[in-house]
């Protein structure tokens, strides 16, 4: 049986409750908000070592999957994590994941990929080379990429992707 896992429909999820609920400090401790954020004071937003650490991830409710998105597929659901710090014309945020191996067929984004744990294989379809990042790497997967991404154990990523493609759905 194959399981449809649908990222960014969990990540802009758990995005909106934490923009709307909460609010990370420095030290990478969260605070409940008092008052709705001020749209008019733009202010830089810190990535607390903590959760590039992997401490204080959300955990995704595996049950959400849209049955309806073929888009990236998974054999079985892989246990998953994140946090996000910003979502505008880019999101920003970590991802953490078990190991694991899910297909993606044509990404919708443009993605900035820096590992903080693990290894990463990616196999374009049709291509006879795999590329693999380990811990420190960075790497950009371009909107289009069909193929294979294999998390071979314990996996951490700080990504920047643009949400230009919302706009279209």
């Amino acid at each position: 049986m194959r399981f449809p896992i649908r990222f960014l429909t969990w990540v802009a999820l758990v995005s909106t409750l934490s923009f709307n609920a909460c609010s990370s400090l420095p030290n990478g401790t969260v605070k409940e908000k008092a008052q709705p954020m001020d749209q008019s004071k733009i202010i830089p937003v810190s990535i607390a070592d903590s959760y590039l650490e992997g401490r204080g991830l959300v955990a995704a409710d595996l049950s959400e999957s849209d049955p309806n998105d073929s888009n990236v597929v998974s054999e079985e659901p892989i246990e998953n994590s994140s946090h996000v710090f910003h979502m505008g014309k880019i999101m920003v945020a970590v991802y953490e994941a078990a190991p694991g191996k899910v297909h993606i067929d044509d990404a919708k984004y443009d993605e900035f990929v820096q590992i903080l744990e693990g290894r990463l294989i990616l196999t374009p379809d049709g291509g006879d080379e795999s590329y693999e990042y380990k811990t420190g790497d960075s790497f950009v997967v371009p909107k289009g990429y069909t193929g294979t991404w294999h998390m071979p154990e314990k996996y951490r990523e700080l990504i920047v992707i643009d949400t230009n493609y919302l706009e279209a759905e």
